[in-house]
C-alpha cells in the first residue's frame, strides 16, 4: 500500500506491535505473527481447522478521511470460536479502538466536489475493483476481434456467423434496456437499506444520550448547585452501563468487534476500567445469548432508574419516571428494528437474479457489438463493464454497511468505531455539561 501523509500502518506480532506515524491513531492495522501458537484447536478436536484470524492479513487506515479498513476476521466467525482462536494481541487491539471518547474520525469517507480531486481517487472506489471486470470483458472481445480476423470472417459479405453477430445484436440491446432499468432500481434500493442502517444506528445514539440529558438534569444537587455525590456516582455508573451497551450492540452485529463478546475481552474490559467485576459477573450469570447482552445492560439501567427514584436521587416525579420509561421502550425497539433491517437487508433471489443479468449483458456484450462496431468493440465493452459491474458492486456493498462479507473493503462500509467512540462520549457530555450551575438557580450560593 502506497503511503501518504495520513496513512499508517501497525505491524503486529504476538507480542508486540510498532507504529510508523506520528499522528494520532484512530484505527489499527496489523499482520500476525508466523508462527502456529496463536491458533490451538487442540480444547476443540471436532471443530474445522482454519484460521478464524487471517495470518499474513494487515489493517490500513486513514486518520483524517475516515477511510475503511480492512477486517481480519474471518466472514461467520462464532463467539466460540474466537474464544480459541483469538490472542491477547487481538483483543487489546479491538478494546483500543472503542477506549475513548474522542471520535477522531467520522463514520464513513468524506469526499471534495472538486472534479479533479474526484477523478485522481482510486482507494476505495469503484474504479479499483470495476477495472479489473472491464479488462476482462475487452480481453474477450480482444480475442473475437483477433478471431474475426484471423479467419477473414468480417471481410465476407454473405457469412452465417456475422448474421448470427447481428442477431445476438437485436437481442442484446432489449437486454441493455431491461437491465439499465432493473440495476438502477436496484441501487437505489440497496442504498436505501444502507442509508436506514445508519439512520437506526444514529437514532441508538439518540435515545442513550436522552438518558444522559435527563438524568443529569433532574438528578440531586447540592445548595451550591452542584451534583449531591450520590448523584454523581449514579450518573457515572450510568454512563459506564450505556457505553456497555454499544459496545456488545456492535459487537453482536459486525465481525470486526465480535471478538469483545469472548470472556477474555470481558475480563480485560474489567482490567481496563471499561466494567466492573460485578457487572461482569451479572452479565454472565443469566443462561442468554451474547447477542441479547445489550438487552441485559439496558434493564440493568431501568432498574436502576427505579431504585434512584425511590432514593429520591432522581427528583422529577411521575412525569420523568414515565418519559425516562418510554425512551427505553423505544430503544429497545429502534434496536430490535435495526437488527431485523441488518439480517433481512434483501431476498437472495432478487440480488441472484440481478448478479446473472448483469453478467450475461457484459459477458454478450463483445459479440453483439462487433457487428456494428467491429474492433471498435473493445473500447465501448470496456465503457459498459466499468459502469454495469461499478452499479452492481456499489449495490452489494451497499447492502453490507458492517463489512461483515469481507467484500470490496474500503468502498463504502461505515466505521462502527466512531459509532461506539461517539457515544462513550455523549454518555458524560450532558453531566459533565451540567455540573455548575449559575449563581443563585439552585438556592444560597455556596463556595468552594
Amino acid at each position: 500500500f502506497p503511503l501518504d501523509r495520513n496513512l499508517f500502518v501497525i505491524t503486529c506480532s504476538k507480542r508486540c506491535y510498532s507504529s510508523i506515524s506520528t499522528e494520532k491513531m484512530d484505527y489499527g492495522s496489523r499482520s500476525f505473527a508466523d508462527d502456529d501458537s496463536a491458533l490451538s484447536y487442540e480444547d476443540s478436536p471436532k471443530m474445522e481447522r482454519k484460521p478464524l484470524i487471517l495470518k499474513h492479513s494487515m489493517y490500513t487506515g486513514y486518520r483524517a478521511n475516515g477511510e475503511v479498513r480492512q477486517c481480519s476476521i474471518m466472514p461467520g466467525s462464532t463467539v466460540r470460536d474466537l474464544e480459541i482462536a483469538a490472542t491477547e494481541d487481538d483483543i487489546d487491539i479491538a478494546i483500543s479502538l472503542i477506549d475513548s471518547d474522542t471520535a477522531d474520525t467520522v463514520v464513513i469517507r468524506q469526499f471534495k466536489p472538486s472534479r479533479v480531486w474526484l477523478w485522481r481517487q482510486w482507494y476505495g472506489t469503484v474504479f479499483q475493483y470495476g477495472l479489473w471486470y472491464a479488462l476482462f470483458y475487452m480481453w474477450i472481445g480482444v480475442m473475437l476481434s483477433l478471431a474475426m480476423h484471423y479467419y477473414g470472417i468480417d471481410k465476407e459479405d454473405d457469412n452465417t456467423i456475422t448474421d448470427m453477430l447481428s442477431a445476438v445484436n437485436s437481442v442484446w440491446k432489449y437486454m441493455l434496456t431491461i437491465t439499465t432499468f432493473i440495476l438502477t432500481f436496484f441501487i437505489n434500493q440497496s442504498y436505501a437499506v444502507w442509508q436506514r442502517v445508519y439512520s437506526l444506528a444514529r437514532q441508538v445514539q439518540g435515545r442513550t444520550n436522552d438518558f444522559g440529558l435527563l438524568c443529569a438534569a433532574h438528578a440531586k444537587r447540592k445548595p451550591c448547585g452542584k451534583f449531591a455525590p450520590e448523584s454523581t456516582k449514579f450518573l457515572e455508573e450510568q454512563a459506564m452501563c450505556i457505553r456497555l451497551f454499544h459496545t456488545f450492540c456492535y459487537a453482536s452485529k459486525t465481525r470486526r468487534y465480535k471478538i469483545l463478546h469472548t470472556k477474555r475481552a470481558l475480563e480485560r474490559m474489567v482490567d481496563r476500567g471499561m466494567m466492573t467485576q460485578e457487572m461482569l459477573d451479572a452479565l454472565l450469570l443469566p443462561d442468554l445469548s451474547e447477542n441479547m447482552r445489550p438487552y441485559i445492560v439496558l434493564e440493568w439501567i431501568m432498574v436502576r432508574w427505579t431504585m434512584e427514584f425511590k432514593n429520591k436521587t432522581l427528583q422529577g416525579g411521575f412525569g420523568l419516571e414515565t418519559l425516562l420509561l418510554e425512551k427505553a421502550c423505544l430503544l429497545r425497539s429502534i434496536y430490535g428494528t435495526f437488527s431485523d433491517v441488518v439480517d433481512a437487508r434483501m431476498p437472495l433471489a432478487y440480488v441472484h437474479f440481478v448478479q446473472v443479468m448483469v453478467d450475461l449483458l457484459l459477458i454478450s456484450a463483445p459479440f453483439s457489438l462487433y457487428s456494428e462496431m467491429g474492433p471498435f468493440c473493445i473500447a465501448a465493452v470496456g465503457i459498459l463493464a466499468l459502469f454495469f459491474e461499478g452499479l452492481m458492486i456499489l449495490s452489494k456493498v451497499f447492502l453490507d454497511p458492517f463489512d461483515n462479507e469481507d467484500y470490496c473493503d474500503g468502498v463504502i462500509q461505515m466505521n462502527i468505531g466512531v459509532y461506539i467512540r461517539e457515544s462513550n462520549h455523549g454518555s458524560t457530555r450532558f453531566m459533565k455539561a451540567a455540573t455548575y450551575m449559575p449563581k443563585g438557580w439552585c438556592g444560597k450560593y455556596e463556595p468552594k
